[in-house]
């Protein structure tokens, strides 16, 4: 696959992932992580670091859940939600191990919308890619 191939699937990732996060942080489950991180939440939000994450995590779907390129939708949701859970997985249970205030129930719903949003990406990253593959005239 070419460059622009990835670059494609990159932005279909990016996306997806930051209008996703977006609403399901900023409007669906705004209340219920305010809730639930009470006690280990900052003061103020720190930007860089989120900004860092939404720009990383679209090449941890490309590189890890879709190299070698996925052989059809199925494959490409199965690998993808499997990376999200994985990650996201690792994440809450390290935050359950180490931190004072790590909820079991914010560590499920975490890691189930990680799964979710990380197959999500995944689907959009395969769907730019193949379209951006396929010859012109076919498009």
């Amino acid at each position: 696959m070419s460059i622009a191939t990835y670059a494609w699937g990159y932005g279909g990732a990016l996306i997806t992932v930051g209008l996703l996060d977006g609403l399901w942080l900023g409007v669906i489950a705004r209340e219920f992580y305010r809730s639930q991180m009470v006690a280990v939440a900052a003061e103020n939000f720190n930007m860089v670091p989120a900004l860092l994450f939404y720009f990383l995590y679209p090449l941890g779907v490309l590189f890890v859940a879709l190299t070698p390129p996925a052989q059809g939708w199925a494959q490409a949701l199965g690998r993808s939600a499997l990376l999200g859970l994985v990650a996201y997985g690792v994440y809450d249970l390290t935050n359950m191990a180490t931190l004072k205030a790590w909820p079991a129930k914010l560590a499920l719903v975490d890691a189930s919308w990680g799964t979710f949003i990380t197959a999500m990406a995944g689907l959009a990253a395969y769907g730019a890619m193949t379209w951006a593959a396929a010859p012109p005239a076919s498009r």
